[in-house]
């Protein structure tokens, strides 16, 4: 994996789908502890799904061949 800061509050990484896999499948792991524990910020979890959603998204603009 390769990261790379392009900006300020930006960076660029470069992963192998397995890392790949293994960071959004720990994202995932996190959202369900954030949203089964109530004295988690609601912020977070609300941030971290945007995200997932982002992510997934863009799986499947990806595997359709869209830009």
């Amino acid at each position: 994996m390769r990261i790379t800061r392009t900006g300020q509050g930006v960076v660029t990484v470069v992963a192998a789908g397995p890392e790949l896999s293994a960071l959004v499948a720990g994202a995932r792991m996190a959202l369900s502890l954030m949203r089964a524990d109530p004295g988690s910020p609601a912020d977070a979890a609300d941030f971290l799904a945007r995200v997932l959603d982002d992510y997934d998204r863009g799986i499947v603009r990806a595997t359709q061949g869209d830009p």
